[in-house]
């Protein structure tokens, strides 16, 4: 992402005659009057996935510590909130990211919520910190404003791996992605299940991808078809002067979250 911005000139507007419509040629750039619209081809970058922590506290050395032990999940970018424990390998529950070594089928719980949603604007400690000028420089007046209503789950996926035992063995049969799919209850914000692997015979990985109900998300389409006169035509969402200045390619996707391992070695 980038504080880039392009000049705001005929070039947003432009349009020729180019032989093939869908192509047109590139306008000539004027140095100190034009240049490339990248803040508008930066929104259609992926807007970037966060990465999330289960630390002792939220100084740097806990937060190192945290990230050091894998007690960390990553998501497409919405704060959904994620655990992933081993229940049955000590007295104590293990976090993501811990190794162990046990004979016994291993069980695990998996809690979930889903992010915030989101208020237009910003919120008052925003607004009173800050002048509108700056809010609209910074973020387009826009910022992260979470109400008290989550956004639904709609499934945790269970993705098992089992590392090769011998050089060469193929890995075709040793990726199980999904393992096990467990749907969440109908307009749930939060899901809590538990599991275990029967069918633990060797040294296994395991990891949670939580989906989340679809929301809009800016080029969540990048190609989408339009209706003409003599069948169908694709449209191909380009970000840049070639799509329209107001044309934000909003399409539906469905936001997730991914957790570190738990890595399970059979004695």
């Amino acid at each position: 992402m980038t504080f880039a911005a392009g000049v705001r000139s005929p070039w947003f507007d432009f349009a020729n005659d180019a032989e093939d419509p869908n192509f047109p040629e590139q306008p000539s750039l004027v140095a100190g009057q034009t240049q490339p619209d990248s803040e508008r081809n930066a929104s259609f970058t992926y807007p970037g996935g966060i990465v999330a922590v289960h630390a002792k506290s939220r100084t740097p050395d806990d937060i190192w510590d945290a990230l050091k032990a894998k007690r960390t999940y990553g998501t497409s970018g919405p704060r959904i909130l994620l655990w992933f424990e081993l229940l049955n390998a000590s007295e104590e529950a293990l976090p993501m990211g811990s190794e162990v070594t046990m004979i016994e089928g291993p069980t695990f719980r998996v809690r979930a919520a889903g992010s915030f949603k989101q208020k237009p604007g910003c919120p008052v400690d925003s607004l009173a910190n800050l002048s509108t000028e700056r809010l609209d420089y910074l973020c387009a007046g826009e910022c992260y404003n979470p109400g008290d209503e989550r956004h639904v789950l709609t499934a945790i996926e269970v993705i098992k791996i089992t590392p090769q035992e011998y050089q060469g063995e193929p890995i075709s049969t040793l990726i199980h992605d999904a393992w096990q799919v467990f749907a969440c209850p109908n307009a749930a914000s939060f899901c809590d299940i538990t599991f275990t692997d029967d069918s633990f015979t060797r040294d296994s990985v395991y990891y949670i991808r939580v989906l989340q109900e679809p929301t809009l998300a800016i080029n969540g389409q990048q190609l989408s078809v339009a209706s003409v006169t003599k069948g169908t035509s694709m449209n191909i969402c380009k970000g840049s002067y070639q799509t329209n200045t107001f044309d934000n390619c909003l399409a539906p996707v469905q936001e997730r979250a991914w957790s570190s391992p738990i890595y399970i070695n059979k004695p």
